[in-house]
């Protein structure tokens, strides 16, 4: 029977995509914003500038028409929380930086910044949880670590993990935290890509061993034809 699902009994071509996808993303991105040593003419400069009087008079508006007075968010994004995360930064096996919390420590103060939209900058406040939190008995979410969030459902025979993230890192940081203090050290047996944007995949290994999915200890879920999307969106970025 054709499903919406199909189970992927091996990830070695998942973890190729994402080293291929990752380098491109990032390390292209950083090149182009240091290599440009001036603004095109009638172009943005990729380091940026300070904003117009016209865009601060937007932003001041904008901070006058909204409800930032009321906080009743900032409460709910607390609910739920079970243990922060102590360190950080999370490091890369080879020892370099793989996530920089402190980069976004700025967010948290009560600066109004001339260049952030208040609803981006209050929005950008709320995504500030970091670490362990408790959506509902039996589901949890590592918050934080990444772009995206990490959920682990509580299964019959161990932890459903769902989205595990950009890189592999992090991803088990996050499991470690997760095992730490509610995993009861149960093994994760499935692991669900809700969709095939990297940040939703890419850190697998660090949740799971390869050995383990092909011995059929655990079942890695993803959405039909996950696997030729992840090829043609790969192809369109070592290409362009």
């Amino acid at each position: 029977m054709t499903t919406r699902r199909n189970s992927l009994k091996s990830i070695p071509s998942v973890g190729t995509a994402f080293a291929v996808s990752a380098s491109v993303l990032l390390d292209d991105a950083v090149a182009h914003a240091q290599d440009v040593a001036a603004p095109l003419d009638g172009h943005f400069h990729p380091k940026g500038k300070a904003p117009s009087a016209h865009t601060k008079a937007i932003l001041k508006k904008a901070r006058a028409q909204l409800p930032f007075s009321d906080t009743q968010d900032f409460e709910e994004q607390k609910r739920g929380l079970i243990a922060e995360m102590p360190e950080k930064q999370v490091m890369v096996d080879a020892g370099h930086v793989a996530w920089d919390k402190k980069r976004f420590d700025f967010l948290d103060t009560d600066t109004d910044f001339d260049g952030i939209h208040p609803p981006l900058q209050h929005i950008s406040r709320l995504n500030q949880n970091y670490g362990l939190y408790e959506v509902r008995p039996g589901f949890y979410q590592v918050r934080g670590f990444d772009l995206s969030d990490i959920s682990f459902v509580r299964g019959e025979t161990g932890w459903i993990a769902i989205d595990p993230l950009i890189s592999a890192e992090p991803a088990r940081a996050a499991l470690e935290l997760f095992q730490e203090h509610v995993g009861e050290g149960r093994p994760v047996t499935a692991v669900i890509f809700s969709h095939s944007h990297t940040d939703h995949w890419g850190g697998v290994r660090g949740v799971v061993d390869e050995a383990d999915v092909r011995a059929g200890k655990v079942e890695i879920i993803a959405p039909r034809d996950f696997m030729e999307q992840r090829s043609r969106k790969t192809f369109m970025l070592v290409t362009r």
